[in-house]
């Protein structure tokens, strides 16, 4: 049980534990307002170390000292690590098993694009309750999001406006249960480093659309090129010639659909057909079917991250 839950079995109301920069990290968001010590009002907080507890009572003079005492006593040494700076608990080597239960509903967003477009990224944010690390790659962003894909769309679109390029977003799971704030960093930046090593220059990758690549990534090159050995010739052709190359991407982001994606491409559809035939004679795979452009885009996502 963790000093939140003990506090509120003790006291009978909500208790919640937060950074000094009014981050929640355990129990209950009830609140919070930075003091030195202790301040009183409809909800009490008490400066703990590099924490403010908040409990959503009035609480006197003396209960607020008996609970400095219970949690310089009872606080674990290791606990400690957990009551550090955001920007602590990502950079350094804590165990997972001394995060769970914090930072709930949290994401952690990774942006990677050029260091002088920073500055617009941490004026979006300005007034939200986000939270902005800065990474020797890149910057996390955690905050409670609904619509992932959406917020990822907008900010890459916002950078764009301002001229930049590269903009590579992603980001991990919401941190619950046993999954917690540095799994979803973790997640978010892997997600960015296998999109860039699949060619990608700019997008929003979310890890859950990602995992194959993460396993053919990790995974050992004999027992990949078991599978390809003897078969998939004419990928070479295919992969070296970025015309085909492109045209096979943008016809699975415009989800098979031919007529969109010869318009996106600025292409009679007769010659988008021409280049799709011309990889199937190729590969032997027909991209127009689901099945095999999965197969397709599996072998092509193989050479990039493990024939380089």
């Amino acid at each position: 049980m963790s000093f939140c839950d003990n506090l509120k079995k003790y006291l009978g109301y909500e208790v919640g534990l937060y950074d000094l920069n009014g981050n929640l990290y355990e129990g209950k968001d009830v609140g919070f307002k930075y003091t030195d010590d202790i301040l009183t009002g409809d909800i009490t907080c008490i400066k703990l170390d590099n924490s403010i507890l908040s409990v959503n009572s009035k609480l006197s003079q003396d209960a607020c000292n008996l609970i400095k005492l219970i949690f310089a006593a009872n606080r674990p040494k290791e606990a400690a690590d957990v009551l550090q700076p955001l920007e602590y608990i990502l950079k350094n080597d804590i165990s997972n098993d001394k995060l769970i239960g914090k930072f709930i509903n949290k994401v952690v967003m990774f942006i990677s694009c050029p260091a002088k477009y920073h500055d617009i990224i941490y004026s979006i944010y300005e007034g939200y309750d986000a939270e902005i690390v800065k990474d020797t790659d890149g910057l996390y962003i955690v905050k409670e999001m609904d619509e992932f894909e959406e917020e990822a769309e907008s900010i890459v679109e916002e950078l764009k406006q301002q001229g930049a390029i590269n903009v590579i977003l992603s980001s991990g799971r919401t941190v619950k249960g046993n999954y917690t704030i540095k799994n979803s960093a973790l997640h978010a930046k892997t997600a960015a480093t296998l999109a860039k090593n699949l060619g990608y220059n700019e997008g929003y990758f979310h890890i859950d659309k990602m995992i194959l690549y993460g396993i053919i990534s990790e995974s050992e090159y004999s027992k990949i090129d078991f599978y390809l050995n003897g078969g998939y010739e004419g990928f070479y052709d295919v992969y070296r010639d970025k015309e085909l190359i492109n045209t096979a991407e943008e016809l699975f982001r415009c989800h098979l659909n031919i007529s969109e994606a010869s318009r996106r491409l600025y292409l009679h559809r007769n010659t988008l057909l021409y280049r799709i035939d011309k990889i199937k004679n190729l590969t032997g795979l027909d991209i127009k079917k689901f099945e095999e452009a999965v197969v397709f885009r599996t072998v092509v996502a193989i050479f990039n991250l493990k024939r380089k």
